[in-house]
């Protein structure tokens, strides 16, 4: 039966967890990514159907915003719903809620399908009804557009691998947030938690592209709540393939 609010229950298990011991931003996009799948499906838009008619789903936009992040073991709860769609826009939100049913984090994601050969978008407004849509939207936020500094430094240069890309062939989108934490020190990993991730996708990239890897200012021994801006560029093109950025806090130390 098709569901304006699709759920599902997951378990987080050993080979999810980061240096901190917790499901981190790469876990928790997973398995943002394959709810958001599985509720396609089921609404019958989901990869395969689309293909058969010629296109694939790109996310453009995701901001999330976390409370806490789940612990192993930990079961966690995860709500979708699609809301109305705006012209070759589509919009995602999502819930993380613990097993007390506190909510522990959310997202919000805006989407376009592609047409698989001319790579050009395709306007939805006239499947509307596709979607069963939640016109009441549960989140106070929206992703938004991400406005670089200008002081960034290069961090980085590797190229694209085989095991960055997904069945379209392009790197999928979680890869980008490894990306985006391999520019981090590891002390950073250790003495900061990340409470709100936004990212902006801005061009494809595809195996053995050389990717520049910017970010602001690193991170510096603070008591205060940070942001951090990173940006990904191939090379040779001036417009950066992705813009991102977290915003984080210093890890609270027991004494």
């Amino acid at each position: 039966m098709k569901q304006t609010i699709f759920t599902e229950t997951y378990k987080v298990r050993s080979t999810q967890l980061n240096v901190n011991n917790q499901l981190g931003l790469y876990g928790v996009l997973g398995i943002l990514q394959d709810i958001a799948a599985e509720h396609a499906e089921n609404l019958g838009f989901g990869y395969e159907q689309l293909v058969k008619e010629g296109f694939f789903w790109v996310l453009t936009q995701q901001k999330l915003k976390m409370k806490r992040w789940p612990k192993w073991n930990e079961r966690i709860t995860v709500k979708t719903w699609s809301l109305p769609v705006m012209g070759v826009y589509a919009f995602r939100e999502f819930e993380i809620l613990s097993e007390k049913g506190e909510v522990i984090g959310s997202c919000s994601s805006t989407w376009i399908t592609l047409d698989i050969a001319s790579r050009k978008p395709i306007d939805l407004s006239d499947r509307q009804e596709l979607f069963y849509a939640r016109t009441d939207g549960a989140l106070d936020f929206k992703t938004e557009r991400i406005d670089l500094p200008s002081d960034l430094e290069l961090i980085k240069k590797f190229n694209v691998r085989i095991s960055d890309l997904d069945v379209n062939l392009h790197v999928n989108n979680i890869k980008y947030s490894q990306w985006v934490l391999d520019m981090l020190s590891l002390k950073n990993h250790k003495n900061y938690v990340i409470k709100e991730y936004d990212i902006n996708f801005l061009s494809e990239t595809f195996y053995n592209d050389e990717i520049q890897g910017y970010s602001s200012t690193p991170i510096l021994e603070s008591d205060e709540k940070i942001t951090v801006f990173f940006c990904g560029k191939k090379s040779e093109q001036p417009k950066p393939a992705f813009i991102a950025k977290l915003v984080a806090e210093p890890i609270k130390k027991n004494l």
